[in-house]
């Protein structure tokens, strides 16, 4: 599947084609290879998370999703230790700063761990020099709501305990990973922990709700579906649990958060809650550095091994942050 997938996005007159068709068809915007790379997906019926069970979707998604991420790098040293009682993988990059990264996969809060994170993981270390800590939080529906968050913020205070004299931290996440790393920085200061220098929330989601007008308007033909969002939600959380309150989209004191990156893509159906709440933050008087993909679709760090624009939109999250860890 990895070998036939890139050899399509390697085919300039297939890429061409497809993206001729899909802006002919109202994308007009939507990169050609990530209109290849959805069009593959079509033509090699690849299973929908949300007809899965939960256990199997994991299963499939440890496999490697995407046959599209970009390759393992080799690191000075991978290290797996717990970090208050939660499993974590560290990745310490060669020539590695003093600074770190605290990472949350994606996943919906149902699939997604750190082994399935492991290459777009490594590449982030690589490119920032960081060392980056992956966190492997509990996942729905065995551990709901508010599990992950608990794990999350449980990992983020004992690293931080050992974080090295002078280096500074970013808390960071894709998706959900997003939503678990805005807890985490929104957390910290309440509780006495240090609060993160850099908060980066890549395609998050924020409002637990599902209500954001671009959830209708892209919910079906950009990998990300509505239908898998509400999956994934419905088995994150329970039945009786407040979406309202689980949400970082209604805290009202946003005042003195850490500088932000928010990273948002034109065809996610999750893209109104991200750029809204980079417009709050910024209302709040945080500073904000908005990387807005208007071709790109969610989950495009897991596609940066093909598709131009994620590799390159992949590489501008990772400078900033290179930039603010260093303010």
């Amino acid at each position: 599947m990895r070998a036939a997938a890139r050899g399509a996005m390697a085919t300039g007159w297939f890429v061409r084609l497809v993206g001729r068709k899909r802006q002919k068809g109202g994308d007009s915007k939507l990169d050609p290879q990530v209109a290849a790379a959805l069009e593959f997906e079509r033509i090699a019926k690849l299973p929908a998370l949300d007809s899965m069970e939960p256990a199997a979707a994991r299963r499939y998604a440890e496999q490697g999703m995407s046959p599209l991420e970009v390759e393992p790098i080799a690191m000075a040293e991978v290290i797996d230790a717990p970090a208050g009682g939660v499993p974590v993988r560290s990745y310490v990059p060669h020539d590695a700063g003093p600074h770190w990264i605290v990472y949350f996969h994606g996943g919906g809060g149902v699939i997604g761990s750190v082994n399935a994170s492991d290459a777009t993981t490594r590449y982030i270390a690589e490119r920032t020099k960081c060392t980056v800590a992956s966190v492997e939080y509990r996942l729905g529906p065995e551990h709901k709501h508010p599990a992950a968050i608990e794990d999350a913020c449980a990992a983020y205070a004992a690293l931080v305990a050992r974080l090295p004299a002078g280096a500074k931290v970013a808390v960071a996440g894709d998706s959900f990973g997003g939503f678990l790393a805005a807890h985490v920085e929104h957390w910290a200061p309440a509780h006495g922990v240090r609060r993160p220098d850099v908060q980066c929330l890549i395609y998050p989601v924020v409002d637990l709700r599902l209500v954001s007008p671009s959830i209708e308007r892209l919910g079906t033909g950009y990998l990300l579906t509505k239908s898998i969002v509400h999956w994934m939600i419905g088995h994150y959380m329970h039945d009786d649990d407040s979406r309202e309150d689980a949400s970082p989209w209604f805290w009202t004191d946003l005042q003195g958060s850490a500088p932000a990156i928010v990273a948002t893509a034109g065809y996610d159906p999750l893209v109104d809650e991200g750029d809204g709440w980079a417009e709050r933050l910024l209302a709040a008087g945080t500073p904000v550095r908005h990387r807005r993909s208007p071709s790109l679709v969610h989950g495009y760090l897991s596609l940066a091994g093909a598709v131009t624009a994620a590799r390159r939109a992949t590489d501008e999250v990772c400078s900033d942050l290179v930039q603010l860890l260093a303010v």
